[in-house]
């Protein structure tokens, strides 16, 4: 299980838009570190695959590619899933994600989930490669629950 870090001071981004999220909501994410100088990097995920061997001859796990991408695009939007529900609308009333809950983060165009197992990242290989899940039956278990985290928790008051 990885922790999902959802950092405050997003009031730029978030105006207009409801100040909660619940199981069903369509978002984009935003890395807190801007992969070039002032402009954002969005989690983004597209249909192609990574390669079977990387050009070091490294294996992969052949599943959908997962980047940063510092444009708005279709391809940057999540659904937030509850991992015990089949859903992925906001049912009524919302169940609003909380502090501590464990999500799956399902691609809005290719309805796959948001993924990241024991495989080396394609560019950094001391890091693991983050990917959306394509069940090809093989023995590669799906890793694709989130815990979240508040920034708000993690204040010392």
């Amino acid at each position: 299980m990885v922790v999902l870090l959802c950092q405050g001071g997003l009031a730029a981004l978030t105006k207009g838009q409801p100040l909660n999220i619940a199981y069903g909501s369509q978002i984009t994410l935003r890395h807190t570190y801007d992969a070039v100088p002032g402009k954002p990097c969005w989690l983004h995920s597209h249909p192609p695959v990574y390669p079977l061997r990387y050009p070091d001859n490294r294996g992969s796990s052949h599943q959908q590619q997962v980047t940063c991408y510092v444009f708005k695009d279709v391809n940057n939007w999540w659904i937030v899933k509850d991992p015990n529900s089949e859903s992925l609308v906001v049912e009524e009333p919302p169940r609003p994600v909380k502090h501590g809950d464990i999500v799956q983060l399902v691609h809005g165009i290719t309805s796959r989930a948001l993924n990241s197992h024991d495989v080396a990242a394609p560019v950094t290989p001391q890091n693991q490669e983050v990917t959306c899940y394509i069940d090809y039956n093989v023995s590669m278990p799906a890793q694709n629950l989130w815990r979240v985290v508040s920034s708000l928790h993690l204040t010392i008051r």
